[in-house]
């Protein structure tokens, strides 16, 4: 009867040694491609980072000072108003 097997052995040994070091170096691969792209994320985001501090520092150098804002205690913004207006009920 016909079946299938999902893990097909070789049955020589010769090819077994030659798959198992071809799965390993495959898996090999595979770690150190991802190593090298762990480290390249990093680098970039280090340099985004430094970056994007660089700016807000400079930022934070060339705002004005709190006096010529405003107070520090008033939020400005837009609003409206809501009435509350309760429903009466009839028995």
């Amino acid at each position: 009867m016909f079946y299938w097997r999902w893990f097909n052995r070789r049955h020589h040994p010769l090819t077994r040694l030659l798959f198992g070091v071809l799965g390993a170096m495959l898996l090999i691969g595979v770690l150190t491609l991802g190593f090298f792209a762990l480290i390249a994320f990093a680098f970039v985001g280090a340099i985004v980072a430094l970056t994007r501090a660089l700016v807000r520092t400079h930022a934070q150098a060339t705002q004005q000072p709190a006096s010529a804002r405003g107070s520090p205690r008033v939020i400005e913004g837009e609003y409206v108003v809501l009435h509350k207006d309760t429903a009466t009920l009839k028995h």
